[in-house]
């Protein structure tokens, strides 16, 4: 496959280059009378075609040599009797999209049975129980894909673990870690730490004892192989805390004994029946408990098949929900010739490879390539996305393009079950992958890829036939050996490379090389005639060669956060198949002018637009834009330095997001200055397709006309989030409540802003309706912002707050750095979460009947808080000596009405800490919360309590203390 692949590329690039001879002689031509002689040869120019006679011959040496060896796979196939599989799935297989990367589809829940639960519970009350022993470890242990991580963050999540213990970390080991440094790095950020310059292991662990010293800490170290990470890596330094309990998760029982666990937990296979219950969790999403019984006593003989293995069971759930639910598919399924192939290790055998051979082949391509990356390292959505296209696994299909499709192909192994997706990233953007998928992959792959040291790797002689690439190392520098098959090179910080040998490598498809040590390209890189992908981001390269210009496959350039890198050559104007160009925080003067030839190119981040006064005539102006009709994300930068504009963005029928930014603190923005910024920004009306708009440091005394009342709710008819960042001169703010599918809105800096009343939510009848799916507002850093009203003065005081419905969708109020803010507008009957931070003016929150969740931090006037019926967790971070007034009483008027959930988390000095131990000054009033959690001294310092079951914890010996 692969040398098909490059025998067709060299007659794609050769028949470019014959049409680029054609287009130039032609040019000739119509300026020449002498042209008319010309001998031509079909249709080509005749040195084009003599040119072309030795490649000719070249490329059918290179079609005969391929020829024989498919014909020597044939005979084979005779010879052996293989069977020629019958599926045809994959010639008719359409990814549908739509339904699935539109939607907001989250996985189920995994937990089934209470054999987990009860092990959950068992385990948190012996590491929460007291005992002399102040470092303890515990140890789950079972096969593969049995359900240890589960365990294991059911116990991590669990709230008695966080109430017992002041640090918390997650570290996953696995079986091919390399770097003891790295895990040591990653462990002291988790607990709070900083590295500094540290390098050596040795210098690590003395920065993490001293930031561990006199803490609790709760560790889990997953999927560990070697015991020594434990032994001879981490446990001296844990043992400086005041008390620590981990947990490990293994395979191997000796790893745990090695480790002088204390207690190990063995996980058992699930039972049928909960194995049933799972699967059905995963197909029967619509829990039809007709089908749910109709297709049991098939499912039961399934479930039976996959070994009582959650995994198994997930991934054969994976095959099932892309089959009709009728008896006949799922029989098929049960009986499939996939359950019993051989030549697999055991733990990869039934279900595991049965899902993977279910996948349409595009699929299996996209699946296989995810197992390349570093097991500690995620997997992320955009990088995919660009890596699978450069790699030739994707093809645009209709009306989708190549990124769409990709998309697709993204969501769709996470509906399989193939890929993990990150519960912090809401629209799933982060993922990892199983270590038992992961290992299926790798054997699957063979020796084409290889993630780890090459140095180290050489002697084995396993690097001959290498594809993929990726170097991690703990070493200052490394080398590559000479690999002439390879497509795919990945390196990243910290391990500097010779890049002179990089163009030997002919055949890369994609060549990442990202960190400090990067300081320079070969200038021969433009020989890599095959590259579709360029990474060069956080290098400290200065220069980027002419002859990446030759790189006419190219289509991901990425340049972003390169420091030092301030030109760009003319020549990436002829990179005619690109498609994602990223500039971002690289200080380049200028894009060369005629990027607008690039009519590929859907993805467009950091373009700077011409300076009239500066670029000599060779930088892009705002009308290059123009002819780029496929840009799908476009972020123009410098918007300061045009002198005029156009209407260049209302034509783009495909553009989904829009970033416009002026340079920051702009120096003497006189009036004429600031006239412009305002006529620019007015010719950049985007489309109504439209979906996310930043605009950030913009300096005009007014909103683009395309924000004004009349037009706004029209010409942003699909935008769903909205950022104005430092739009520092404009008094008042758009009326932003008339955007129909709004949900983000972030504003932040617009500090001549002292009043936003109800022109914020629209005019009349359009006000009553305002924001009606916003869910997160966030007004940051407005340093003269004092009042905020959703009504007029008048109507404030005839209405209802009760019966006002603005905000009806609204999540989150964040404010943050607004000292002058008074108080808060009537009316926010719906907003369950608010985070205040530096509203030093504030002095009064009330009637806020929906609230669940509110944090203050730095509010030194607030003196009332009240009615929050639906209050459940309120955190407080105020560092003065005596606890707020206002948070004693309401205490004292919730004090009956406390629901057992309600938390109160503290942070304050060591003085009010102390005010708050039992028998002391603020005992009487606390000891009625349901829990209490309060920090002092960057949180070395703690209280813990608990009013039912009873717990009382702290590090401060109460016998010892004299109260001022």
């Amino acid at each position: 496959m692969y040398d098909a692949e490059d025998i067709i590329d060299l007659c794609m690039i050769q028949g470019m280059g014959l049409l680029q001879d054609d287009h130039h002689h032609t040019q000739l031509a119509e300026s020449s009378a002498a042209a008319s002689t010309r001998v031509r040869c079909c249709n080509f120019p005749l040195f084009s075609c003599v040119r072309s006679v030795p490649f000719r011959y070249e490329i059918a040496d290179k079609i005969k040599s391929l020829n024989d060896r498919l014909s020597e796979i044939s005979d084979d196939k005779d010879k052996f009797h293989f069977i020629i599989s019958s599926k045809s799935s994959d010639d008719s297989y359409v990814m549908n999209e739509a339904s699935y990367w539109q939607s907001s589809f989250l996985p189920e829940s995994d937990i089934v049975g209470w054999d987990i639960i009860d092990a959950t519970n068992s385990l948190v009350e012996l590491l929460v129980s007291q005992h002399q022993q102040k470092c303890r470890l515990f140890a789950i242990v079972g096969m593969g894909g049995i359900g240890k991580t589960t365990l294991a963050q059911l116990i991590y999540n669990d709230s008695k673990i966080n109430d017992d213990f002041v640090l918390h970390s997650w570290i996953c080991v696995s079986k091919f870690y390399t770097s003891k440094t790295d895990l040591l790095k990653e462990l002291i950020k988790n607990v709070g730490g900083t590295c500094g310059e540290a390098t050596t292991t040795t210098e690590l662990q003395k920065i993490l004892c001293d930031v561990l010293h006199g803490k609790s800490l709760f560790l889990v170290l997953d999927d560990v192989w070697d015991a020594d990470v434990w032994i001879n890596l981490i446990k001296k330094a844990v043992e400086r805390t005041t008390k620590c309990g981990v947990v490990v998760t293994t395979r191997d029982r000796n790893t745990a004994i090695k480790m002088k666990a204390i207690h190990i937990h063995n996980v058992n296979k699930l039972p049928l029946n909960f194995g049933w219950e799972l699967l059905c969790k995963k197909v029967f999403t619509n829990n039809d408990e007709g089908e749910i019984q109709r297709m049991k006593d098939i499912g039961m003989q399934i479930v039976e098949k996959c070994d009582g293995l959650p995994v198994a069971i997930k991934a054969i759930a994976g095959v099932l929900i892309t089959t009709e639910q009728n008896k006949r598919e799922w029989e098929n399924i049960l009986n499939s010739d996939a359950w019993t192939i051989t030549g697999l290790p055991e733990e990869l055998r039934g279900a595991l490879y049965l899902s993977y051979d279910a996948l349409p082949s595009a699929l299996k391509h996209c699946f296989l390539y995810c197992s390349f990356n570093p097991p500690d390292r995620s997997l992320f959505y955009e990088d995919l996305v660009c890596e699978w296209i450069a790699e030739g696994f994707i093809e645009a299909n209709g009306d989708a393009s190549m990124e769409d499709v990709a998309k697709g192909y993204y969501m769709e192994l996470i509906r399989r079950s193939f890929l993990q997706p990150d519960p912090n990233y809401a629209n799933m953007y982060k993922c990892t992958m199983h270590d038992l998928l992961r290992a299926l992959a790798i054997f699957l792959i063979g020796g084409e890829n290889l993630s780890g040291d090459p140095q180290a790797s050489q002697s084995n002689g396993s690097m001959i036939k290498l594809r993929r690439l990726t170097i991690s190392s703990n070493r200052e520098s490394v080398s590559i050996p000479r690999l002439d098959c390879l497509r795919n090179l990945r390196l990243w910080t910290p391990p500097s490379l010779d890049t002179q040998i990089i163009g030997s490598f002919k055949q890369l498809r994609v060549l990442v090389l990202n960190g400090v040590g990067i300081k320079n390209i070969p200038n021969n890189i433009g020989d890599l005639v095959h590259l579709r992908l360029l990474d060069l981001d956080d290098t400290r390269i200065c220069k980027l060669p002419d002859s990446v210009g030759s790189l006419i496959n190219l289509q991901f350039l990425s340049l972003a956060d390169c420091e030092a890198l301030d030109i760009l050559p003319r020549s990436i104007t002829s990179l005619c198949n690109l498609r994602r160009l990223y500039l971002n925080n690289t200080p380049v003067n200028y894009v060369p002018k005629g990027m607008g030839k690039l009519e590929h190119l859907n993805h467009l981040a950091g373009f700077i637009v011409e300076d009239a006064d500066g670029d000599n005539g060779e930088g892009c102006s705002m009308e290059d834009l123009q002819m780029l009709k496929n840009l799908r994300h476009l972020q123009i930068d410098k918007l300061e330095k045009a002198s005029k504009s156009t209407a260049v963005l209302l034509n783009k029928s495909h553009l989904k997001t829009v970033v416009l930014c002026c340079t920051p603190n702009v120096g003497g923005c006189n009036q004429q200055k600031m006239d412009r910024i305002v006529q620019v920004f007015d010719e950049l009306c985007p489309p109504k397709c439209l979906d996310r708009l930043q605009i950030l440091n913009y300096f005009g005394e007014k909103y683009p006309q395309w924000m004004s009342s009349n037009s706004i709710s029209t010409a942003l008819l699909e935008l769903t989030s909205l950022q104005l960042i430092n739009c520092y001169n404009f008094p008042q703010l758009p009326q932003l409540g008339q955007l129909p599918q709004l949900k983000y809105l972030k504003i932040q800096g617009a500090t001549s802003v002292i009043s936003i009343g109800c022109e914020f939510l629209g005019n009349g009848k359009l006000a009553a309706s305002a924001f009606p799916k916003l869910e997160y507002l966030i007004l940051w850093n407005m340093t003269n912002w004092e009042q905020w009203s959703l009504v007029s003065g008048e109507e404030d005081k005839k209405i209802d707050s009760s019966k006002l419905i603005h905000f009806p969708c609204l999540q989150l109020i964040s404010i943050d750095g607004c000292p002058k803010l008074k108080a808060f507008p009537r009316g926010l009957n719906h907003v369950p979460k608010l985070y205040l931070v530096g509203a030093h003016s504030l002095s009064r929150i009330s009637d806020l009947p929906a609230l669940r969740e509110l944090k203050v931090r730095d509010c030194p006037m607030l003196d009332c808080v009240e009615k929050l019926e639906s209050l459940q967790s309120l955190k407080i971070s105020e560092h003065v000596d005596n606890l707020p007034n206002w948070l004693i009483s309401f205490l004292q008027q919730c004090e009956k009405h406390h629901a057992n959930r309600f938390h109160l988390h503290l942070t304050c000095s060591a003085q009010a800490l102390k005010g708050c131990l039992k028998g002391h000054t603020y005992w009487c009033f606390l000891q009625q919360v349901p829990r209490l959690e309060a920090y002092a001294e960057n949180e070395s310092m703690y209280l813990k309590y608990t009013k039912e079951p009873y717990s009382y914890q702290t590090n401060l010996d109460e016998d010892t203390i004299d109260e001022d």
